[in-house]
């Protein structure tokens, strides 16, 4: 019985330490993320303006045609007059050799030749193509796949076989028309510090579209950047925001591995509401919401505050301006 009660004390020591290193390093993480994205914004860019941009989601958790592949990941083409950029690159949870990214590619008939540059929002599993993110590598898919050296932006150093992988470490110009935020920071409560950038294109007499992976670093710290950096306001932002106040729909791990909240909680309907408001505020007039993150409660709070400016975005099912 000794030992029992002694392996008990152990164990409720090894608890209590623990809880007190996460929480310490949370607190003194949310300290250094916050100088870290203050000086993110100092930086300065130029961007002309275009008239014409179309996002295509490539991979999402749901489709406009029965004849494309779902999962909860995300892959974006963005496509300006001068530009042909692939934002992330899905998640292939079944290891499959022709991931869903390269089933959709070829059934909306993209091919890779097509396009310019890669870019990775995040080094998240359901971002760079899987699980390779434990060895910060970006997959396409299980097998090869010939990128001829295209390069690929990321926003900590990470590798991919046949492409040209450069970390981004400050806002700037990737293209002729297309910027990225920099990486921002946010602290998770499990993993901790994560870095994530956003894409910006300055469309004409309207202002920034700001295309979002999950939107980790908070949705408004990030439209709140991109106008300082750029001197812009956003006119619509699109994509991920890891924002829901249910169960969301990367399941119990996606909230326990990507959530930046005390012990991993999910918001509460204030806190979305708040967010959603503090948007319209700023002046961000469309939202255009990736559903593999956000639970169905927080698109119809979308729904209901945007009403015919809000769009849930579905893989084949292009938003043009």
């Amino acid at each position: 019985m000794n030992v029992f009660y002694k392996l008990l004390a152990v164990v409720g020591v090894a608890f209590v330490v623990i809880n007190v290193l996460l929480v310490g390093r949370f607190y003194l993480g949310k300290n250094s993320i916050t100088a870290h994205n203050r000086e993110m914004s100092q930086h300065k860019i130029h961007m002309a303006p275009v008239e014409n941009l179309t996002v295509l989601p490539v991979v999402e958790l749901l489709a406009n045609s029965k004849n494309l592949t779902t999962e909860p990941g995300i892959s974006y083409l963005v496509e300006t007059v001068n530009d042909s950029i692939l934002f992330d690159v899905g998640y292939n949870l079944k290891k499959e050799e022709i991931s869903p990214l390269l089933q959709n590619l070829k059934e909306l008939n993209i091919r890779i030749d097509d396009i310019d540059t890669m870019v990775i929002s995040h080094n998240h599993a359901d971002h760079v193509g899987g699980f390779c993110f434990r060895e910060n590598k970006v997959e396409l898919t299980n097998g090869k796949v010939d990128l001829k050296g295209k390069e690929i932006f990321t926003p900590v150093p990470m590798t991919c076989e046949t492409a040209k992988a450069t970390a981004i470490n400050k806002p700037k110009l990737i293209t002729k028309d297309i910027a990225t935020t920099g990486p921002l920071a946010e602290q998770m409560f499990i993993p901790g510090k994560l870095y994530e950038q956003s894409l910006l294109i300055n469309l004409k007499d309207k202002g920034l579209v700001l295309i979002s992976g999950c939107g980790h670093p908070g949705i408004v710290t990030m439209v709140e950047s991109a106008q300082k950096i750029t001197g812009i306001p956003v006119y619509a932002v699109v994509g991920g925001l890891h924002l829901y106040y249910t169960q969301p729909e990367a399941g119990f791990w996606g909230n326990i591995f990507g959530s930046s909240k005390m012990y991993c909680r999910t918001m509460s309907e204030k806190e979305v509401a708040v967010t959603i408001d503090k948007l319209i505020e700023l002046g961000v007039k469309k939202a255009y919401i990736s559903p593999h993150d956000a639970d169905r409660p927080t698109l119809d709070l979308f729904a209901e505050k945007y009403g015919p400016d809000f769009k849930i975005l579905k893989a084949g099912q292009s938003v043009t301006f």
